[in-house]
């Protein structure tokens, strides 16, 4: 029988529903769906697709630097009222996506989606999950980010199927309704941490080789930029995870059109999308299980790995459609999982209670390398007139990143206690 705080953890369990939801927000949004949303734009406006995927570039630079500001407000704030803020303004962005009619109004909309999905997603759900499960941290995240990819066969078909039927500025709409009531609902369902509902992370006590690992009871203001961005590890993290970052997004965004370019039907490779994405919400589900069970680094490791061989197989693969499509598939199966490793990560080196401040700071820097996707894959397919070249560019940053990962040390730190005066504190 269960007892009190069991059932009382209820909540907890309830969160990663929560945080599910908004990585499919995301995926719909800013991941997956971004090639949709381009070519339904492109189509409703007569706009040149490449031109729109480049300016998401625009877009993402803005974001980069509200991911620290986002990193910031969660630190003070918590993610809860930095999720409900973050759906409200992205519903407003979606207003002015399904109304706007020109390329400036689509930057606009880039922007701000570009800047919010941190706000409800990737760094305020993230740093939820870590709060509640430090221990379960891989196998609840890898179940969260499945939403990512589960967008493509509910959110996305959803926009596919009946923006012809009732237009696309009216699809933007009820997304926007549905959006901003979730925010509102985040407020009552929410609490950042299981100490403010009277219970303990997992529910249980940390043991002393735990609190070692995951670490406990320093100073949380002693770590400094300096100390972060100039480290060996922190180096490898933004350049290694930065690179899989593009490899993730990118491979998500070109996959449509290079299903199309193999010479499936938009309607097909839509249906191919939601079949990879099955694939991918399955794959987040096995490394987060790896991660728990064997480690951070060996997940991470499999991850490039995976996707290495299958960026890379997809370019070979070119001119055979369903040879593309199944190393695509190969690669993308562990798309899902690149949200929750990159947290795990952090929380492997930082431990829980530095975890929203060190992320604030090196995940912005990963986040500036991500951006670059939308370029690269407007460039590349302008000069080669091909998305199989995107691929093989996807194959070639994955296995840079494999490197990194292996490289890195995953062992948990403590912060130097060296004081300098050019050096800014990381609540600064």
């Amino acid at each position: 029988m269960k007892t009190k705080a069991e059932k009382s953890f209820l909540r907890g369990y309830s969160l990663v529903l929560h945080s599910f939801l908004t990585y499919l927000i995301y995926g719909t949004l800013a991941g997956v769906g971004v090639s949709t949303i381009v070519r339904l734009y492109a189509e409703k406006n007569n706009l040149d697709q490449n031109i729109i995927t480049s300016v998401n570039t625009i877009g993402g630079f803005v974001g980069v630097i509200m991911t620290f500001v986002i990193g910031s407000l969660i630190v003070k704030r918590g993610p809860r009222l930095v999720t409900c803020f973050s759906c409200l303004a992205t519903a407003v962005g979606l207003l002015i996506l399904g109304y706007g009619q020109t390329l400036g109004m689509y930057i606009v909309w880039a922007a701000i989606c570009q800047s919010t999905f941190n706000g409800y997603s990737w760094s305020s759900t993230n740093a939820l999950m870590t709060n509640w499960f430090p221990r379960k941290k891989g196998f609840v995240m890898g179940i969260t980010t499945a939403g990512m990819m589960a967008a493509s066969f509910t959110t996305i078909m959803f926009m596919t199927a009946f923006s012809p039927i009732i237009g696309f500025d009216n699809v933007c709409l009820i997304f926007a309704i549905g959006i901003a009531v979730f925010g509102l609902i985040t407020l009552a369902w929410v609490r950042d941490t299981p100490e403010e509902c009277g219970l303990l992370p997992d529910n249980m006590e940390m043991t002393a080789a735990e609190r070692a690992r995951l670490g406990g009871g320093e100073n949380l203001q002693v770590w400094k930029i300096r100390d972060l961005v100039f480290s060996k590890d922190g180096m490898l993290f933004i350049f290694g995870w930065g690179l899989l970052y593009i490899a993730s997004t990118g491979g998500a965004t070109a996959f449509v059109p290079y299903m199309i370019e193999e010479g499936f039907t938009p309607t097909r490779a839509v249906f191919l999308m939601s079949i990879m994405s099955v694939c991918s919400a399955l794959g987040s589900l096995l490394l987060g299980a790896v991660d728990t069970k064997f480690g951070t680094k060996k997940a991470s490791l499999l991850f490039a790995l995976m996707y290495t061989v299958g960026y890379t197989g997809a370019w070979l693969a070119h001119a055979n459609p369903w040879a593309a499509f199944a190393m695509a598939t190969c690669a993308l199966t562990a798309g899902g999982a690149n949200a929750n490793l990159v947290a795990s990560t952090l929380v492997e080196q930082y431990g829980r209670p530095h975890y929203a401040h060190v992320w604030k700071i090196l995940y912005t820097g990963a986040n500036l390398l991500r951006n670059l996707c939308f370029l690269a894959i407007g460039t590349i397919v302008s000069l080669s007139g091909t998305y199989s070249r995107v691929f093989l560019f996807w194959g070639v940053v994955s296995l840079v990143s494999f490197f990194c990962v292996l490289f890195s040390n995953y062992a948990y730190r403590s912060a130097p206690n060296a004081s300098n005066w050019l050096s800014i504190r990381v609540d600064s």
